[in-house]
């Protein structure tokens, strides 16, 4: 049944602003804008200037884009969340979806015991 799990992930719940907040999966045909999106994001984390941050959550057109499509929350309600607010929800769009795949990838070592072989 864990392979279910896999190709159904269940959505995750977080607190924004004192309310619930699903998190769903990322779908295969907002993919490209969800990695759009979170590679801007890793980029703008890996400055140590908290302007990149901040300048990320106000130009970002995709963050918006992606929030409103892997969460529950409507685009009124994305649109009025605080930058800090904004980019933290998005880091938990990215680490919710990281772990389905990390989970994916555990699987298919499993199913291929010996024949994956780690990048070294």
């Amino acid at each position: 049944m864990s392979e279910l799990k896999i190709l159904f992930p269940e959505p995750v719940t977080v607190a924004v602003m004192g309310k619930p907040v699903q998190i769903h999966p990322v779908r295969l045909r907002d993919f490209e804008l969800f990695g759009a999106a979170s590679g801007a994001l890793i980029k703008a984390l890996g400055d140590t200037s908290r302007g990149s941050v901040l300048a990320y959550a106000a130009k970002h057109k995709n963050l918006r884009a992606i929030l409103g499509k892997s969460t529950d929350m409507s685009a009124w309600a994305i649109w009025r969340l605080p930058a800090a607010s904004a980019v933290e929800l998005m880091v938990h769009v990215v680490r919710v979806n990281a772990g389905f795949f990390d989970q994916a990838l555990v699987s298919l070592a499993s199913a291929f015991p010996g024949q994956i072989l780690p990048n070294n």
